[in-house]
């Protein structure tokens, strides 16, 4: 990629690039995913539809399986909390880009993607603790333990999930 700052290469693609001019500049794009001009906005809904669909996946298999609770109860509680991360994970989003434009912080590094990783579930758990203990049925310190269960994993696919979007997608404008 072309401009100022530091370049992450854990995202440099493993294909030949070619250049498309834009205003005023020229940006490298990957040829097989041209990935250079998507809207911001339209980047933020793919990435959050992805990440829910499979977050929804994975709560109906834990909350079902692993602890018990009706397939229906399981799948409910699994959209209720994906409706409300949802819309957390827009927001927050939008805040992350923001703070990169602003702080001029350029690629994602690890140090990045983990900051936005920990904002992202401490940011949910609030919403999610307390929707949790009323469809489930539990005390808010069980559902603070069934969150905690859930966000060791989603910590970790959050970064997974978030890496593989930018490799696929490209990196947004704001951390060009």
């Amino acid at each position: 990629m072309t401009g100022q700052g530091h370049h992450d290469p854990s995202i440099a693609p493993a294909t030949a690039s070619l250049t498309i001019p834009t205003t005023g500049s020229m940006l490298a794009v990957n040829a097989p995913a041209q990935r250079a001009a998507m809207h911001p906005i339209l980047r933020r809904v793919i990435y959050v539809g992805g990440y829910e669909l499979l977050s929804v996946l994975f709560t109906v298999l834990v909350l079902n399986g692993a602890l018990g609770h009706s397939g229906g109860q399981a799948t409910l509680t699994a959209v209720l909390l994906s409706t409300t991360a949802t819309v957390w994970n827009y927001a927050w989003n939008t805040i992350f880009e923001r703070a990169e434009r602003r702080f001029g912080w350029t690629g994602r590094g690890v140090l990045v993607r983990l900051g936005h990783a920990f904002g992202y579930e401490g940011g949910v758990l609030i919403f999610t603790v307390p929707l949790v203990a009323f469809m489930l049925g539990v005390s808010l310190l069980e559902a603070l333990m069934i969150e905690a269960s859930l966000l060791v994993f989603f910590l970790v696919f959050t970064y997974v999930y978030s890496w593989a979007f930018d490799k696929i997608v490209g990196l947004p404008e704001s951390a060009r």
